[in-house]
């Protein structure tokens, strides 16, 4: 803080006499309202005041400072504030005076200038006259800008030409010498550079005669991903996975899953992947893509959503009725992450019967049949399956019912058998006779001989053609009709006259023609005449 005073008399006091002490008297003015300077550089800011030399006689001493702060409605003095510490110093000289006035110059000074230097600077005199404060508003905005390296492609159509262009927001006067590195090299000066991106690495370029460099550009390194919240992740909850990289400019961020689904997000606000109500289907890996004008580099996170029971199904085998005696297995199984872990129950029971996936009983009986089912249980929930009934039969119903479907089983086969042999028969006669079975007209059955012994229409006794009370006894060995085409039929024998082409066949192997009762006076005349017909043989 300085002091500056003027001893000259005045019989007025300031308030007093406004006409002869105007407010013009008291006066702050900036060189400059706006200041751009380069981070890491030294700058000067500038301002005069005026103020009267003395008030009723009384000499005015000033005091000043520079501020950008207020604290309880004072101006926090720069040389106090702990941001500034070691980097600022005020250059004020003497104050003038002519006549009734005073000048004075005060240098606000800053050295290693930081981003956070940016703020709005203003000069304050204080005196020791009546209400002799004085700060004029709006003050000097200090902008704090880097040497900036900026890439581009001329080319749009190659990529793998790209230009650096050094400049500053600021400007700098004159013509300046730039130098530029790669990985901290120098690799030539000007103020354009052309590099390949692929080629990696990192540029920055300086102005030697400011000993300033800008910050190094470069491709984005291997991203990191955080998931919050983190531990694990259950089916319903809100998760936010993020990604990062350290990247000069600042990388794009885009979100895939492996299975091809793209989460693109608005990388320019950094927002993260977001999912509000997380599903089970959304498992799976994620891949995010950090990329600028100099590279692309990605990370692949695995998420792994949890969730209770469900889907819970039973089965038993064998499936079925289950016979006396033997034994089931009872099957669990359920939709769970992670797994799941089981218990049986039996209905109306409260009592586990069985902890496992699996369930076997043993020499089953009668009381154990009813209904049975699982639960499946796990830390996020848990479910129980439908009923499964289990029937137990007894042992000899059992082989009764296997005999009886055995039985009717070969039954079935054996008919069909039986079927199909007598239609391939009729198939085969009806081939044999030249025509289709379908087809085939039923003839007039007519007796068909082959041979006769000595037998003749006027043969055959009277006896035999004329009732009487004593019946002949007919013999037959075998009796067969059968149908005959086209056959001669003798024509000596009686009922030989036939209508029609076709005919049945009466078949006799052999007759005998006997009468048992003949008067035995006239045997031998009998014995004569008894008629014995041999058929040897009969054909169609």
């Amino acid at each position: 803080m300085t002091l500056r005073s003027a001893a000259r008399g005045f019989l007025a006091f300031l308030l007093s006499v406004p006409a002869l002490q105007g407010i013009d008297q008291w006066t702050v003015t900036y060189s400059s309202s706006n200041v751009c300077a380069l981070r890491k550089s030294t700058v000067d800011i500038n301002c005069t005041y005026e103020y009267p030399d003395n008030v009723l006689y009384h000499p005015t001493k000033v005091y000043t400072l520079w501020f950008t702060k207020v604290s309880n409605d004072q101006p926090v003095d720069l040389q106090g504030d702990a941001d500034y510490t070691g980097r600022v110093g005020y250059s004020c000289g003497e104050d003038s005076c002519n006549g009734s006035r005073c000048h004075g110059t005060c240098t606000l000074r800053i050295k290693d200038l930081r981003e956070s230097d940016f703020a709005v600077y203003k000069f304050r005199f204080t005196t020791n006259q009546p209400r002799g404060e004085y700060t004029v508003d709006p003050g000097v905005t200090l902008f704090v800008s880097d040497l900036q390296v900026k890439v581009s492609f001329p080319d749009p159509t190659d990529p793998t030409r790209a230009e650096l262009e050094c400049h500053s927001r600021c400007g700098l006067a004159g013509n300046h010498l730039y130098t530029w590195f790669r990985n901290g090299e120098n690799v030539g000066q000007g103020v354009n550079s052309w590099v390949q991106p692929q080629s990696g690495g990192s540029y920055s370029c300086a102005v030697e005669e400011h000993n300033l460099s800008s910050p190094l550009v470069y491709a984005p390194k291997t991203p990191s991903v955080t998931v919050s919240p983190s531990g694990e992740i259950e089916e319903g909850s809100s998760v936010t996975l993020n990604c990062s990289s350290d990247a000069n400019p600042a990388a794009d961020y885009t979100w895939f899953k492996v299975n091809g689904d793209n989460f693109s997000r608005d990388t320019n606000q950094g927002q993260p992947l977001f999912f509000r109500r997380i599903l089970s289907t959304n498992s799976g890996r994620y891949r995010c893509d950090a990329q600028n004008k100099l590279g692309k580099e990605s990370v692949s996170i695995s998420i792994n959503v949890q969730y209770g029971p469900n889907h819970t199904s039973v089965y038993s085998s064998p499936s079925g009725g289950i016979e006396e005696g033997s034994s089931v297995t009872l099957s669990c199984s359920s939709d769970a992450n992670p797994a799941a872990n089981y218990t049986w129950f039996r209905e109306h029971e409260d009592s586990v019967r069985e902890s496992g996936q699996n369930y076997t009983i043993t020499n089953i009986t009668s009381e154990h049949e009813g209904n049975y089912y699982c639960q499946a249980h796990n830390a996020f929930g848990r479910h129980n399956s439908s009923f499964l009934f289990i029937k137990v039969t007894s042992s000899s119903l059992t082989a009764m019912v296997a005999v009886s479907t055995i039985v009717m089983l070969l039954a079935t086969i054996l008919l069909l058998v039986f079927l199909w042999m007598r239609r391939k028969r009729a198939f085969r006669k009806a081939c044999e006779q030249g025509g289709r079975p379908d087809t085939v007209e039923e003839p007039l059955p007519v007796p068909v001989y082959e041979n006769a012994s000595a037998l003749t229409n006027q043969m055959v006794p009277t006896a035999l053609r004329e009732p009487t009370e004593e019946h002949d006894d007919l013999h037959y060995a075998s009796i067969h009709t059968s149908r005959s085409k086209n056959q001669e039929v003798p024509r000596w024998l009686p009922g030989s006259r036939v209508q029609s082409d076709q005919t049945d066949a009466l078949i006799y192997s052999v007759v005998n023609v006997k009468r048992p009762n003949a008067v035995p006076g006239e045997r031998e005349k009998t014995e004569a005449t008894e008629t014995s017909v041999l058929y040897s043989t009969v054909k169609k």
